[in-house]
């Protein structure tokens, strides 16, 4: 477990996620259903293979009962994820941190199944009100807070990868292939995406992921 600078969340991180990670990416790229694209995703998605989120689940249970942490998940979906949109293509909300989910008893998992020179998931802290979480009782002040001060520092469209005026990044898990990084939906995050980074088509040399989120 990483604990989150300035709070009392916490970050699960595993290696060695799943067995055969291989075989995962050569289902991906079988002829399957076709991937899509989502609106808040800067990318395409796909299906992941039967019985991956039954594994998922019992391995994460494990995990936290190891780690002594009370939660537990039982349910949740996942998808094959791939980084497609150039940064000059992203929206306002992609090129900020986000939360997955305004809710801390759901979690979020980022699967890598890429190189670790495609960067991790790092973690924020939005300067103005301290937080580094989004949860539905200060949802609404959230969303106005920050609107008014992006009038005043508005966001450079593209990946984030640091600080920025308005966020700082408060804890940073490196990408290696087969690791799984566990979080609160609600925590402030951002894929670690190169500002001049080059889009690619193909699951075995690309920005490839499984994202899932339990409950």
């Amino acid at each position: 477990m990483l604990p989150v600078p300035g709070s009392n969340h916490q970050v699960l991180v595993i290696d060695d996620f799943m067995p055969a990670p291989d075989k995962l990416i050569d289902y991906a790229v079988a002829p399957q259903q076709p991937p899509s694209e989502s609106p808040v995703y800067p990318g395409l998605r796909a299906p992941v293979p039967p019985g991956y989120l039954k594994y998922a689940i019992a391995t994460i249970n494990r995990a936290f009962q190891h780690e002594k942490f009370t939660a537990r998940v039982s349910d949740g979906e996942a998808y094959f994820a791939m980084v497609t949109r150039a940064a000059d293509e992203l929206t306002l909300e992609q090129s900020i941190p986000h939360f997955d989910r305004p809710l801390l008893n759901e979690y979020a998992v980022v699967h890598y199944l890429c190189s670790p020179a495609f960067g991790g998931t790092s973690f924020y802290r939005y300067k103005p009100t301290a937080q580094v979480a989004i949860t539905r009782p200060g949802l609404q002040a959230y969303q106005q807070n920050l609107a008014q001060h992006l009038k005043t520092y508005p966001a450079e469209r593209g990946y984030i990868n640091g600080d920025t005026p308005l966020f700082e990044r408060v804890l940073q898990v490196p990408c290696e292939f087969n690791r799984a990084v566990i979080y609160p939906c609600a925590l402030l995050h951002s894929g670690d995406i190169a500002k001049r980074f080059i889009a690619d088509l193909n699951p075995y040399t690309a920005r490839f992921t499984v994202t899932a989120f339990l409950r």
